[in-house]
């Protein structure tokens, strides 16, 4: 059975002041759905992954991550509409509780501000939001760590073992689902927190490495896309060129190293 690359496209906002707006984001999906394309459970994902389950289907997979109101607001009565799935990866400490649900699209919302307080309360899911989310099939929630270490880049885990279980158990708490999926907060991870990872529960660990999955990859280091413009030429480009597996590895590579070059310069 031949299989296709499976490619995880990455996004954080889903709003009108941001990079991606609710029009390119339903485009977006339109696309997705001309060519062919479902979004698996994280569960069958994994078993395709590993080798449980052979499938020759168009497997997309689409994340959102840091857990935005917008997420809420805009994206999932899209995703809802248009029968896709898709997983949240929340920092669990920036959740509000009893902050009941807010007004969708669906339901005659505007598309909020999210650049003013984009790390203020209000621009974060409250638990209402994430189990409505959740229960609705349309969502899978994933852990972001607790605390994101406070959205400082490269900072260090006070606690790492400590961070990943919190925030299952919070996720587990609210929405009676054990999170199978971990995304590292700005993509970064060690060889050496395997252990932790795993002992918190999570099978599936996401990385900001750009490229597609394929079976029998490590499922604790999955390789993304990161969507970072809205217009369709752009979308249609990275869908080509990541739909092809030589080309895309060629090109994640070239990416990997422009990225450390960048750090070290």
């Amino acid at each position: 059975m031949k299989f296709r690359p499976i490619p995880v496209l990455m996004y954080h906002h889903i709003a009108d002041d941001r990079e991606v707006t609710p029009k390119q984001f339903e485009a977006h999906l339109r696309h997705l759905k001309e060519k062919g394309y479902r979004t698996p459970s994280l569960k069958e994902l994994y078993a395709v992954l590993t080798g449980g389950k052979e499938t020759s289907d168009k497997l997309v997979v689409i994340t959102f991550d840091d857990g935005y109101s917008d997420n809420w607001i805009c994206a999932w009565p899209l995703l809802k509409k248009h029968g896709f799935r898709a997983v949240i990866f929340v920092t669990t400490e920036r959740l509000r509780e009893g902050g009941g649900t807010r007004p969708t699209l669906a339901e005659g919302a505007l598309s909020p501000d999210t650049q003013a307080r984009e790390r203020a309360p209000e621009g974060f899911l409250t638990w209402d939001e994430l189990e409505a989310m959740t229960s609705s099939g349309v969502f899978e929630a994933g852990s972001h760590t607790h605390t994101h270490r406070g959205f400082v880049k490269l900072s260090s885990y006070a606690d790492l073992g400590w961070e990943l279980e919190t925030s299952a158990a919070l996720i587990e708490g609210h929405t009676g689902t054990r999170p199978l999926s971990l995304g590292w907060p700005w993509g970064h991870h060690e060889r050496s927190w395997e252990g932790a990872v795993r002992k918190a529960g999570y099978r599936l660990a996401f990385t900001t490495v750009t490229g597609v999955n394929r079976p029998g990859c490590d499922p604790l280091y999955l390789k993304r896309i990161k969507v970072a413009r809205g217009d369709m030429s752009w979308f249609r480009g990275r869908m080509l060129l990541h739909g092809l597996p030589i080309v895309s590895r060629l090109y994640g590579g070239m990416y990997g190293l422009d990225r450390r070059l960048k750090r070290r310069l």
